[in-house]
Order: C-alpha cells, then structure tokens, then sequence
C-alpha cells in the first residue's frame, strides 16, 4: 500500500462527498457507471509523520499510520451505487491488490457490477464512448500521479454524451519539472506545444501567474471539448497552508454539478467556519 499524507485525505473526502451528491442529483438517469482511470490498490496508508518507513504495513505497525479507502473502495462503499464499475490499473501488483480488497470488502451483488482491467488507460478509453448509451451517466476519475494522462484521452471521453470529468492536475508535484527537459511529454499532456509559450512569455510576472496561466489555458480547452463547466480547487500539503501539489478539476455538462462542487470545495473540511467578507 503507497503511503500518502494529509494532502491525499483532502483530495479524496472531496472525491467522495461529490461522487454521493452526483448519485443522489442522477437519480433519474435510467443507468450511471464509474470508471477510475488509475485505480492503484484501492488502500493506502495515511500518516503525516516523518519517519524510515516508506510505507505498507510498516506505517500501521509503527503506530503513526491508518489505513484508509482509496478511490475505488470509496466508490464502491457508498449508500446509493452505479450500474456498473471499471477500474483500470496497469501496475501487476497494485492490481492484484485491488481485486483482493474488493473481494473482501464488497458484497456479491456488487461484485456482479465490477470490472477490472489491467491496462494502460489511454489506450483503454480510446474506444470507450462507443460502448456507452448516451442515456447513461458516467462519472470518470483521471488521477494519475504525474503526467501520465494524455489530452488525447480527454478528448476521447468528451465523445460521452452525459461524462463528467474528476482531474487531477499535478502542475506543481511533477509537471513544473518537466518544462526543460521533457516538453514532449507536456505536450501530449496539454494536447499541444502551445502551453510552452505561454510558459516562456516575458510578460509574466512570477512562477504564480505562469502556474495559473497555464491552469486557465488547460481548463480552457476543457470548455472547448464541450465541458461548459469546469471548478477547480487547489490542494496543499496542509490543509489551508503549506506548499502547492496540484489542483483537482471539475469538468461537467451541468450547471447542477458545477454548483455542487463549488459547495464542496468552500466548506472548510476540518470543521472550521470560513470567514465570508
């Protein structure tokens, strides 16, 4: 199990209070499914402490971690459930993992609604939309740890009639990192060389306002593929404060969801009242 800290939690209670909401609010849709792009082993270790451990059993034993739902066991653990799942993950041993945990947590009945694929995403969802009724919700969670989803992928899953998009935008953990060396990975990654210029523009003042350009440039060509809502929040290494990691993405067709989230996102998630000026 990978170890991951507080930032990880943030991003995944938000996960799982919108995947709730957006089963209550497409009550009516006659057939939803739920696919998770990079579903890893479907736990992980939370623990926020500075220690040798690297993670797995060694952070429980040690006393100073928890182990907790990933993405997929959230999803599947829900009080209202989709018509069927697809979990992709191409790492042998994470998936294997996966499917233990979803035995031994998951009832028969839901059972029957699962499937994994032990794949590389973007070649799997190339042709996905061709499968999916156009009657049918689809709720996707592209969460790659790095810069490992292509545009071209998204533009694929913009072919879904009723999709909406969950993504995790890791400028700040691995994309900044690649600008010098590696722009041809950033490039697939943006679906263009365009994101370069604007990366190299003389006119931008600092770090922050390229960073933010290029978020605005990413979530633009959201809208473009016909997402005509799209809500972003920015995650921390700690809650409110701390260093930037990456940004989670909202892409919807619908003004319903696009509040929803916004909901979601201003309310403080350690119980703390937000100051409203």
């Amino acid at each position: 199990m990978r170890r991951v800290k507080n930032h990880t939690k943030e991003k995944l209670d938000y996960f799982r209070k919108y995947i709730e909401a957006y089963l209550v609010a497409t009550k009516k849709l006659p057939i939803k499914y739920y696919i998770d792009a990079f579903a890893g082993t479907g736990k992980c270790v939370l623990c926020g402490e500075s220690c040798s451990s690297r993670g797995g059993k060694r952070c429980v034993v040690c006393g100073k971690g928890k182990i907790i739902d990933g993405s997929a066991l959230i999803s599947l653990k829900t009080k209202n459930q989709f018509n069927g799942y697809v979990f992709i993950e191409l790492d042998d041993r994470r998936i294997n993992r996966l499917n233990k945990f979803i035995r031994a947590e998951v009832s028969e009945e839901i059972l029957k609604k699962i499937a994994t694929k032990k794949a590389d995403s973007n070649l799997l969802l190339k042709n996905f939309h061709q499968f999916v009724s156009p009657y049918a919700g689809c709720l996707i969670l592209l969460d790659p740890e790095g810069p490992e989803l292509l545009w071209e992928t998204i533009e694929y899953l913009s072919k879904i009639k009723k999709a909406e998009l969950l993504i995790l935008y890791p400028y700040d953990m691995s994309l900044v990192r690649l600008t010098k060396d590696y722009g041809d990975k950033l490039d697939r990654f943006y679906g263009t060389a365009e994101w370069s210029k604007i990366y190299n523009d003389k006119n931008n003042i600092n770090a922050d306002s390229t960073k933010n350009r290029l978020l605005e440039f990413y979530c633009g060509n959201l809208k473009k593929l016909g997402f005509e809502y799209v809500v972003y929040k920015q995650i921390r290494r700690k809650l409110r404060d701390g260093k930037p990691l990456y940004h989670f993405i909202l892409a919807t067709h619908h003004h319903a969801g696009e509040k929803i989230m916004k909901d979601i996102f201003n309310k403080e998630l350690d119980g703390q009242t937000k100051m409203k000026f």
